[in-house]
């Protein structure tokens, strides 16, 4: 995670925004992958100790997903910046 100091309030907009758009694209990665594997493999009949194939792949799977996908977005799309504007920040504290 990144600190950058001095952006202006339509760069920290736009970071915002960017954050939010990476975070739901990852949420509708994982989305699909427990709904797509959950249904596809589900008349397999396969079971691996116990437990069908389609919940194995589908919801710990979904998981390995999850954890890497939220790793990729702290490295490489949140930025750690204040939200405030400097101008202002001095003005709330009077």
């Amino acid at each position: 995670m990144n600190r950058i100091e001095g952006m202006s309030r339509e760069q920290k907009d736009a970071q915002v925004r960017r954050e939010a758009r990476a975070t739901l694209i990852l949420f509708a990665i994982c989305f699909l992958w427990n709904v797509l594997f959950a249904y596809a493999l589900s008349g397999s009949g396969i079971r691996i100790g116990g437990l069908p194939l389609w919940w194995l792949v589908s919801v710990p799977g979904m998981f390995v997903v999850a954890v890497v996908g939220v790793v990729y977005l702290l490295k490489k799309v949140f930025v750690n910046f204040n939200l405030e504007d400097e101008e202002e920040g001095g003005a709330a504290n009077e």
